[in-house]
């Protein structure tokens, strides 16, 4: 037979293989020289020259070929792995197989039969931890950084060498280079580098081609250049292994252009693909779809991390709660900081109540999530449980439940105290675990909302149930996106949506969350950035959500879950207190007469009118020994009947009256219509729609004729929004005035005032407080050349004199006088206010305060600038008590109280800011 020409190296690789094939012994040295004699030379052909010199029995020319292969190509592993088994040991070759060892069980062996058999220790990295492999004699294993012993073990003498693993401190991953040692002395480990044993960032491109054979690229983003081992399987079994090695200097841009490694599909009917190291799922370019009916199990993958003491509840609850439906339960350990979880779950899985699965290093929620799901192979729904929930009995079944209720519903989340859009008892607003009782949650909405469910625009991560086709067609979660949690969640249902998925809310199941109980401190972080990811990603889903909350479907359920619960438990509440919530004096006054009652008020409830920007009118009822029942809210336009009930359940008999602020006229006159009730009068809202009789320069307006009242309405606004003309406001309200049986006013001043518009009215003095006792401690003295402090109390608006206390500030700058005002509170324009020189703003204060705070400012007087004819005024009453001299205008209760209290100062309204000055420095002179 002639020799072949072999003019090409692809001939000559082809002569070559068939010359083996065939057994032509003739052939293979011709072969063989022609292949490595190639210009430039290859370490493929070197290596298949080796292997026909090796073939040939010529031991000498195929190790130098190898060596040959490993000079052009240092970590070639097939060529350093024919020199191991020719006994060919160099340190190259050592390094090869160590540089491989983490995709490559071959090579790690080779490393274990160069310890056997020459004695030494080598080490290297695999299953990213430092690996040692120890000669049969054993000794004292020691990893080393800088002097410290990181970690120690003793290895007993043994028949074989055998390997050791040296986890590195995670605080030290990636940041040190380590070192072995062996009874003292330094093993060989040039392939230990640190940067190798961060946890990796597995990525993968998988695509098909025309054959149908699948073409894969791939990369380890925390190594780029170590090769990155990935299994295929049919199903559950191994049916082909590959390792890609990119090419050195490549990162996450260069994975496109990556040589790809080719995959056979032949005769494989439900191929997946994972990455060797870490069970890591690799998306394929087409969905497997479900072809049989969904199977009767559900996995219940849990990954864990941290927080302990959540965690032991968790699987307590998981393991001991009947879910109604038969499950699996895969717990995903991702190697945290608490070493007390790793041997829960171990005596856990040696019981079979979980199949257990413990990552390598720490990989993050995201990739532990999907190696679950991975796991979760076949037609099985899977549910993403976090390891601090706490589950009760039927949950499961509930959220199969509901999953199978149509076609296209791809997820499905259950209420939760702490679940964003899913959040209950508070609405978009956790509520600690503690604070609920997630059994009987759990029985309250099986009962009240039975077989419910209602579209959301996302699942919430937390516990989420998909359903196996859902998965299949969507793909894996988003790891290089998305990290080590947040976010994930809601770009897998988002690109759900975009294949026709919905997502559901099983209204009638309930999962307890401990909260950020994996991600600690750092949870706000990761959600922001998740937010800003999310939203480069899908411009229109942070509007969803937020269209989601603001139509608040979900309103109507949590109100029938509080009403199920309020009339449960029973108890009587005969009287309703109506007020919205003004703060300041009003709301003061409110909470002390709730303190004065048996019990603290829980005889009583209140009813709060409320009207946000934009949103119709509502009414909350809200219970003081209650702050869990938040959702009892009320549509006057449409379910004034359904109030009128369960007040009536309540056994609401008589009601107090405080104010109209946000109660539209239906809601006004069928309160007074169904209840007797009393009043008190605290600002003129009953009569001026302004409220404070107040006018466009915000001063007090003279109570002019209606129609003069009318147009500064309708110049000015209406701040009660009552929808009426002044004149048609005044005959709703006068009637409501004089039908009640008592209407408290807290001075003669407003008592006549009022009188005027509501003759027969049953008006009844009653002040909230008496006069102010004698101060404890003497006002300071104003001594010669210091400057004048006066203090300006409360929450100083445009009708408490802002615009005044400007004016006065200004003034007292513009004329160098020796006057300082502190505003011990707050103001309508702080900086405005301080900007001046004349004024500061200490901020508010709780009552409790005032008295320390005053010994701070030593204050020689007091100014209280209210423009319009007050009721009462509680801040008042503080400087008072403190025995501080007194400006007030000589209008309204303030001037009348100064009166009463015979000491002070009685301004004409409308002084100028100068004349004002003055008379505080008059007021307060030097000793």
């Amino acid at each position: 037979m002639s020799t072949p020409v072999a003019s090409s190296r692809e001939m000559a690789r082809s002569h070559i293989l068939a010359a083996l094939s065939a057994g032509e012994t003739a052939q293979l040295a011709l072969l063989a020289q022609r292949l490595s004699r190639f210009d430039p030379p290859h370490a493929d052909d070197l290596l298949m020259a080796a292997v026909a010199r090796l073939w040939l029995q010529d031991r000498g020319g195929g190790a130098d070929l190898l060596r040959r292969a490993l000079v052009l190509a240092p970590r070639h592993v097939l060529a350093a792995k024919a020199l191991a088994r020719i006994g060919g040991w160099t340190e190259t070759v050592l390094e090869a197989l160590a540089w491989h060892a983490e995709t490559d069980a071959e090579a790690v062996e080779f490393l274990r039969l160069h310890a056997q058999g020459t004695g030494r220790a080598v080490a290297f990295i695999a299953n990213r931890a430092v690996q040692c492999a120890v000669p049969p004699g054993g000794g004292h294993v020691a990893l080393e950084w800088a002097g410290h012993v990181l970690v120690q073990r003793q290895v007993p003498p043994a028949a074989d060498a055998s390997f050791i693993e040296l986890p590195l401190p995670d605080a030290l991953r990636g940041a040190v280079d380590p070192e072995v040692y062996l009874d003292g002395c330094p093993v060989l480990a040039s392939a230990v580098r640190g940067a190798w044993l961060q946890p990796p960032r597995l990525t993968a491109v998988v695509a098909q081609a025309t054959g149908g054979e699948l073409l894969v690229r791939a990369m380890d983003l925390a190594c780029p250049d170590r090769p990155v081992a990935i299994i295929l399987l049919d199903g559950d079994q191994v049916r082909a292994q590959l390792s890609v090695t990119p090419p050195p200097g490549s990162d996450l841009e260069d994975l496109p252009q990556q040589t790809p490694q080719e995959l056979s599909l032949a005769g494989i009917n439900n191929p997946r693909l994972l990455f060797a190291l870490t069970g890591e799922p690799l998306d394929l370019p087409q969905p497997i779809r479900r072809l049989s009916g969904p199977e009767p199990v559900v996995d219940v993958i849990v990954p864990v991390y941290g927080d302990i003491d959540a965690t032991r509840v968790c699987f307590d609850r998981l393991l001991n709660c009947d879910p109604g439906l038969p499950m699996r339960v895969i717990a995903i350990d991702d190697r945290g900081p608490e070493p007390a979880i790793a041997p829960l779950l171990d005596r856990l899985a040696a019981a079979g109540h979980i199949l257990l699965r413990r990552n390598p290093t720490n990989l993050g929620f995201v990739r532990s999530v999907n190696i679950g799901m991975a796991i979760s192979a076949g037609a099985r729904d899977v549910v993403l449980l976090n390891a601090d929930t706490a589950v009760a009995t039927g949950w499961l079944k509930r959220l199969h439940d509901a999953a199978g209720r149509a076609a296209d519903i791809g997820t499905v989340t259950p209420w939760s105290n702490d679940a964003t859009i899913c959040s209950y008892p508070r609405a978009n607003e956790e509520t600690a675990l503690a604070e609920v009782d997630v059994p009987a949650l759990n029985a309250l909405v099986g009962t009240v909302l039975d077989g419910q469910a209602i579209d959301i625009p996302t699942a919430v991560g937390f516990c989420m149930y998909i359903r196996r086709d859902c998965l299949a067609q969507t793909g894996w979660f988003d790891a290089v996106t998305f990290g080590t949690g947040y976010g994930e969640e809601n770009d897998f249902c988002l690109r759900a949506g975009q294949l026709g998925w919905r997502h559901v809310m099983a209204l009638d199941a309930y999962v307890g969350h401990v909260g950020g109980g994996s991600f600690g401190p750092s949870k706000q972080g990761r959600v922001d950035r998740a937010l800003r990811r999310l939203a480069r990603l899908y411009p229109g889903y942070e509007p969803s959500v937020h269209a989601f909350i603001d139509t608040d479907p979900l309103a109507v359920y949590r109100r029938a879950l509080d009403r199920a619960r309020l009339f449960r438990d029973g108890g009587q509440r005969p009287l309703m207190i109506v007020c919205a919530r003004l703060g300041g004096g009003t709301e003061r006054f409110v909470q002390e007469g709730l303190a004065r009652r048996p019990g603290g008020g829980r005889d009583a409830v209140l009813l709060r009118p409320e009207k946000r920007e934009g949103k119709p009118h509502r009414l909350n009822l809200e219970l003081t020994d209650r702050p869990d029942l938040g959702n009892l809210c009320y549509d006057p336009a449409t379910e004034l009947d359904l109030l009128w009930s369960d007040l009536a359940r309540l056994g609401v008999m008589e009601m107090e009256l405080h104010h109209p602020f946000h109660l539209t006229p239906d809601t006004l006159a069928g309160l007074a219509n169904r209840f007797t009730y009393r009043m008190h009068l605290h600002d003129y809202s009953w009569i001026c729609p302004r409220i404070t009789l107040t006018d466009g320069t915000d001063r007090y307006c003279g109570e002019p004729d209606v129609a003069a009242c009318e147009s500064c309405v309708a110049t000015h606004g209406d701040l009660l929004q009552t929808g009426l003309g002044v004149a048609d406001w005044r005959m709703l309200t006068r009637a409501v005035l004089e039908k009640a049986q008592r209407l408290d006013c807290a001075t003669q001043e407003a008592a006549q005032r009022l009188r005027r518009y509501a003759p027969a009215a049953r008006l009844h003095l009653m002040p909230p407080q008496g006069l102010p006792p004698s101060p404890t401690s003497a006002v300071p003295p104003r001594q010669p050349g210091e400057v004048l402090r006066i203090v300006v109390p409360g929450a100083i608006g445009p009708p408490k004199g802002f615009h005044i206390l400007l004016d006065c500030a200004r003034d007292a700058v513009a004329r160098q006088l020796p006057l300082r005002f502190i505003v011990l509170g707050y103001t309508l324009d702080d900086d405005l206010l301080v900007s001046t020189g004349g004024a500061m703003v200490i901020g508010r204060y709780e009552d409790t305060e005032f008295g320390s705070l005053l010994a701070d400012i030593r204050p020689h007087g007091a100014f209280v600038p209210s423009v319009w004819p007050e009721t009462w005024c509680y801040a008042l009453s503080h400087v008072l008590a403190a025995g501080l001299p007194t400006a007030v205008f000589n209008i309204g209760a303030q001037a009348e109280r100064l009166r009463a209290h015979g000491r002070g100062l009685l301004l004409p309204p409308g002084l100028p800011a100068a004349a004002i000055n003055d008379a505080l420095l008059a007021l307060s002179a030097p000793c």
